[in-house]
């Protein structure tokens, strides 16, 4: 019972950072152009399309971070099929749709130039990409490989608070120019994600599935 109830931590701290982060990103909500990220944003922050990029951005970011972990739950998708098929399309309409697109144009964008840029890049299409093949398994009825991918995805999703919470890491604990940190980070809080991911799905989800 004990190892049980153990096992699902990993689970329940995803979860309180991703309704963490989720909070957080709301005070963006107030249009306001000098909020937290958009200070350092103020070369493009009143540029039309980037800024409306960046909302769109965070409303689907914000949808997927959320609505995420609830796909997850065993008893949830047990007992009410039509609502975890509901929240599915929601999540995947808000990364295909909205937050993988104007991450890839905002990826141009990042602060830390081209390096960093490459790494969101990279993972904005991933993040499409997963998120895809999380469709077209289910479509498939590969239950299996859809909850494998939807790992995928969802990991890529948790980038952004990985992201937050390795930028103060190492801006306090290392060295690193603020450059080097910006680089490290772009690439760092997406890979970690995955490795993670893969190492979940190989140990059956036993941790990650309530």
């Amino acid at each position: 019972m004990l190892l049980r109830i153990v096992s699902k931590i990993p689970f329940v701290v995803m979860t309180g950072f991703s309704f963490l982060l989720f909070g957080i990103t709301i005070i963006y909500w107030n249009f306001k152009p000098d909020v937290n990220f958009l200070l350092t944003k103020q070369d493009v922050v009143f540029n039309p399309v980037w800024r409306s990029a960046f909302y769109i951005h965070i409303f689907g970011g914000m949808l997927a971070i959320a609505l995420g972990p609830l796909q997850f739950i065993k008893f949830l998708r047990r007992k009410y099929l039509e609502a975890h098929r509901l929240i599915g399309k929601t999540y995947v309409i808000a990364i295909l749709f909205l937050a993988a697109p104007t991450g890839l144009y905002m990826a141009f964008y990042a602060n830390g130039g081209f390096y960093a840029s490459l790494g969101f890049f990279l993972m904005s299409i991933l993040w499409f990409y997963t998120t895809f093949m999380a469709v077209k398994t289910i479509r498939q009825k590969k239950i299996d490989e859809h909850i494998n991918w939807m790992v995928r995805s969802y990991a890529l999703t948790f980038a952004a608070v990985t992201l937050r919470i390795l930028v103060p890491l190492f801006s306090f604990t290392t060295e690193m120019e603020s450059h080097t940190i910006e680089i490290s980070t772009a690439w760092m809080s997406w890979l970690v994600n995955l490795v993670a991911a893969e190492i979940l799905i190989r140990s059956k989800l036993k941790s990650l599935q309530l």
